[in-house]
């Protein structure tokens, strides 16, 4: 009987151990596997170091009020366009990955590397002198521009803007905003490095709050439809209107465009700016069918970094198909505020666009973005002049300019648009030359889309009292 209970509780204390092992076990395991879990959400998967999680947490952790002084943050970015220009698209994660090693190679103890976005990195170092803190961040950045591929290309470009931290400066998202914001400014240009400062950082603070303040607007629909009628040269008939926005601001009233678009460029917002407006301008043209007004079509803008994009044709198909209008009545216009992020797919957006049924027009010829060959490259109807370009022509080569632009336009079987046209100087010249169109104050403000229909009537029976007359 002792003998049965004692092997009764030898073997009962034998599954509690192996009980035991088993949790123990167990709870290893899932520790392990949280671990990994989480290593996997802080790390970026192409290049195996810290992504944006992973920096934030550790601009939170690692770089202490005490020692917050001392760091320095760099912001990197890969110029996308340059690569795809000189060293195709095929060699980007290629340069993502030689980014990552060297500034893997660049850090100490207590140093942060991550990749932040897709061609962004951000790379947080500890320096007691600024000036040295400069040479070290030349020193990466001339080591990355040794980057050469396989067909032997040299001279990737990289930019980078660099901060020093001050005591206030706890929040991470505000830091990596404004350096971004400063480092993108230095796209497509040859300047590589931009020193900021606490200016530039009361400049980001305003900045993002204006950012806040436009997504509010985006989505308590304050951006309005604004028109501007464009006129017949010779006969002066209303024969389009340009779709303009404005921001109906609650707290500082209405605003123009000038106040709002760079921040909307650097910010990325631009483009929910131009599938925003064009789905108004649709609904405009849906509810213009069979009125007096549907003869009139209106032209909408787009960036070049809109229209660049992969999914460019999915969002306008899933705005235009819902709504009845006539599609050569809507103008696609190209606008000059922003380089194609790709020229090829851009091309391709819109000669799809022309299948479609719009109309195609270039923005702005002659205000220094544009050039000539853009008129070869885009399958266009329609290139409006620059204001620049008809304040030039007062004088006699000027003059030759306009006539010689006009002429070169209508070879290539291009209507043309003068922009600026704001006083009866202006008009007599313009009127007075080969130019198709004009547009201007001297014709038409530009209107609320509640005043347009009443504007419209008004100044075509003041047109048809002049003729009459």
């Amino acid at each position: 009987m002792v003998e049965n209970f004692a092997f009764i509780l030898a073997t009962l204390v034998l599954l509690c151990v192996v009980f035991a092992v088993v949790i123990i076990f167990l709870v290893l395991k899932i520790n392990k596997s949280i671990v990994r879990e989480k290593e996997i959400k802080l790390t970026d998967a192409v290049t195996g170091i810290g992504n944006l999680t992973y920096f934030e947490q550790e601009f939170n952790s690692t770089i202490s009020d005490f020692s917050r002084c001392l760091y320095h943050i760099a912001y990197i970015i890969i110029d996308i366009n340059y690569l795809q220009a000189y060293h195709g698209a095929t060699t980007f994660n290629d340069v993502v990955k030689y980014t990552a090693g060297v500034l893997k190679n660049a850090v100490k103890n207590n140093d942060v590397v991550a990749r932040i976005t897709e061609n962004g990195f951000v790379f947080a170092f500890q320096c007691t002198d600024s000036d040295e803190a400069k040479k070290q961040l030349e020193q990466i950045i001339n080591k990355l521009n040794e980057y050469t591929d396989a067909e032997g290309n040299e001279k990737s470009v990289f930019h980078a803007s660099l901060y020093q931290l001050n005591t206030f400066d706890r929040n991470s998202e505000l830091v990596i905003f404004n350096l971004r914001r400063n480092c993108i400014k230095l796209m497509g240009t040859s300047k590589q490095l931009v020193y900021c400062d606490a200016r530039d950082m009361n400049k980001a603070i305003e900045e993002k709050m204006l950012i806040e303040s436009l997504e509010r607007g985006f989505e308590n629909r304050e951006f309005k439809l604004y028109l501007q009628f464009i006129v017949d040269t010779q006969t002066k008939n209303i024969v389009s209107a340009e779709a303009l926005s404005r921001w109906d601001n609650p707290e500082k009233g209405i605003l123009a465009p000038g106040s709002y678009i760079e921040a909307m460029e650097n910010s990325g917002l631009i483009n929910r700016l131009d599938y925003y407006m064009f789905e108004m301008v649709c609904n405009k043209l849906h509810e213009w069918q069979g009125t007096e007004f549907d003869k009139i079509p209106i032209s909408c803008n787009f960036t070049r970094i809109t229209i660049s994009e992969d999914d460019f044709l999915e969002k306008i198909k899933s705005i235009y198909e819902k709504y009845t209008f006539d599609k050569s009545k809507l103008v696609i216009e190209i606008t000059e505020d922003a380089i194609e992020q790709n020229m090829d797919n851009a091309i391709e957006n819109i000669k799809a666009c022309k299948e479609i049924g719009f109309v195609i027009a270039l923005d702005d010829l002659g205000s220094g973005y544009t050039s000539f060959i853009n008129l070869c490259d885009y399958p266009i109807d329609i290139v409006k002049f620059d204001r620049s370009i008809l304040l030039k022509a007062v004088t006699k080569r000027g003059g030759g300019l306009f006539d010689g632009m006009v002429a070169l336009s209508h070879n290539i079987n291009l209507k043309v648009v003068c922009e600026g046209v704001e006083n009866e100087e202006h008009n007599d010249f313009v009127t007075s030359s080969a130019c198709d169109y004009i547009q201007g104050w001297y014709y038409s403000r530009v209107l609320p889309i509640e005043e347009c229909e009443g504007f419209v009537k008004h100044y075509t029976q003041k047109l048809n009292k002049e003729i009459t007359a």
